[in-house]
């Protein structure tokens, strides 16, 4: 299915879309260079990898046509893997892990299982960022991430253009505000940036309850 879809160009939008700095921006908040593995990372094509930003990237993705896109980017220190993410297991650590608008095509119980896993794959100062793009609409999946058992260090709303409020979730390590403070010293406070209506820049809010 994925491969069919890949092929017809049905998620290549995607590959122009401008909010791929935010994540980059975060991860850099807490780890400098880091090591990134992006969980269902399509063709990567919107993420801006620029040359001495990342020690390494590893996208894994289940299309063998959207890894073939992304490998043909030819971007330097990037390795991609064909796999489902649901089974994928890795002797690597890494700095950050990406699922960017990925959690909710998994079912609930998948959802919560692979978040459980997961800080199993971070270095000490590692740290997993789930990417929302409507909050409203997935709203039971963003209840997976808050009870999930990982703690929420940090929930940053973010909106692309017009669209629908969205949130970066910050799950690792750490105390409420420690990533806002982080963004502070680094002088690297994420922001979204707008297709058509400029940037604005989230702030911290602690996760409810």
């Amino acid at each position: 299915m994925w491969d069919t879809q890949y092929a017809l160009g049905l998620w290549s939008y995607l590959d122009g879309m401008s909010d791929g700095t935010v994540p980059l921006s975060l991860i850099e908040s807490w780890a400098p260079r880091p090591t990134i593995l992006d969980l269902g990372c399509g063709t990567s094509a919107n993420l801006p990898l620029a040359p001495g930003r990342y020690r390494h990237y590893h996208g894994v993705d289940i299309s063998r046509k959207a890894i073939a896109q992304a490998r043909a980017l030819d971007r330097p220190d990037t390795s991609f893997e064909v796999a489902d993410i649901r089974a994928f297991r890795s002797a690597d650590r890494y700095d950050a892990i990406l699922l960017r608008e990925v959690i909710y095509y998994l079912s609930a119980a998948e959802s919560t299982a692979l978040l459980r896993r997961l800080p199993t794959l971070l270095t000490e100062r590692g740290r997993i960022v789930v990417q929302v793009y409507d909050v409203a609409q997935t709203s039971d999946f963003v209840e997976i991430i808050r009870s999930c058992g990982v703690p929420v260090v940090a929930e940053l709303p973010t909106r692309l253009g017009d669209g629908p409020a969205g949130a970066l979730f910050v799950l690792g390590p750490g105390q409420v505000g420690d990533v806002a403070s982080e963004a502070d010293n680094a002088g690297s406070t994420p922001s979204v940036a707008g297709r058509s209506t400029g940037e604005s820049t989230p702030s911290v809010i602690p996760p409810p309850g």
